[in-house]
């Protein structure tokens, strides 16, 4: 999608599932995306595609946080709020988890 194109619920559901079911990384990467929108529905559904995403979505936020893409007071919106307070570091496996 290019970033100009505006971005609507029907599409994010799309990618949610995309990225759910296939791990598509070019679908997660627009749910990360969805999270800065304007749009506070957007958001909220966002957050949620990628709370059922389970661990493939932390991962994927952990990445998101480490590249600044997130920052991690809106990954700990998303869904982590266990680790809301933590710091994301870079496992040597190329992975990324909080520290507690």
């Amino acid at each position: 999608m290019l970033k100009e194109e505006i971005m609507d619920a029907t599409y994010l559901v799309m990618c949610g599932m995309a990225w759910m079911n296939f791990g598509r990384e070019e679908a997660g990467e627009e749910l990360i995306r969805a999270l800065s929108s304007p749009d506070s529905e957007l958001r909220t559904l966002a957050r949620t595609l990628l709370e059922d995403g389970g661990e493939r979505s932390k991962t994927l936020v952990g990445e998101a946080v480490a590249r600044r893409l997130l920052s991690p007071a809106q990954a700990g919106l998303c869904m982590f709020t266990e680790v809301e307070d933590a710091t994301w570091q870079n496992l040597p496996t190329g992975e990324w988890a909080t520290s507690a």
